[in-house]
C-alpha cells in the first residue's frame, strides 16, 4: 500500500506515523497533496489549539535521550 500513497498509522494511544516511499522527494511530495486522507490530518492538525513551546519539546527530548543513555 506504500508504494502506491503515503500511508498514515495511529497507534491505539494516539501516537502517529507516516510511511512513504523515500526514493523520490517531488513523487511524494504529490502524493500527499493528492491524499485526502493526509489534507484531513493536517487539516485537524492545523485546528487544534493545544501548542508546545519549543523549549518544552526540547526538554522533552533531552529527558529521553538521558533515559536512554543517549545526549544530544
Amino acid at each position: 500500500m506504500a508504494s502506491r500513497e503515503p500511508l498514515l498509522l495511529v497507534t491505539p494511544d494516539g501516537k502517529e506515523f507516516c510511511i512513504a516511499e523515500a526514493d523520490d522527494f517531488e513523487r511524494e511530495v504529490d502524493a500527499l497533496r493528492g491524499s485526502r486522507a493526509f489534507q484531513r490530518f493536517l487539516d485537524e492538525r492545523s485546528a487544534s489549539i493545544r501548542r508546545l513551546p519549543l523549549e518544552e519539546i526540547e526538554a522533552e527530548i533531552e529527558q529521553e535521550l538521558k533515559k536512554h543513555g543517549k545526549t544530544a
